[in-house]
């Protein structure tokens, strides 16, 4: 069952607009999962709209800046799946010195 922070956290993230189609991550069904790993640590996984999607990363560092900016959360791990550098874009998104790009 999910908990009430990691809730918020997914309605946050469902209300992000996609800057390429122009639509709400919600209607894309781009962010597959939330769930909260231990108190106020939040994992989420999201798909890119395409395998070689150039704004993966982009996407990612959204996502994990609309989560931090929920009340609650202490941290977060974006984790990108169904891109071809899966691996590389999870390390740029995750980096720790990285500012979030700001969300509309």
């Amino acid at each position: 069952m999910p908990s009430e922070l990691s809730k918020r956290v997914a309605e946050r993230l469902n209300s992000i607009v996609d800057e390429e189609t122009n639509r709400k991550f919600g209607e894309l069904n781009i962010v597959t999962e939330v769930s909260e790993t231990t108190t106020g640590a939040i994992r989420i996984r999201f798909q890119p709209l395409a395998a070689y999607s150039p704004n993966a990363v982009d996407t990612g560092r959204a996502i994990r800046g609309a989560a931090l900016a929920v009340d609650g959360v202490l941290s977060v791990r974006v984790d990108c799946s169904g891109h071809m550098m899966d691996d590389l874009v999870n390390r740029l998104v995750n980096q720790e010195d990285m500012v979030p790009k700001l969300i509309k």
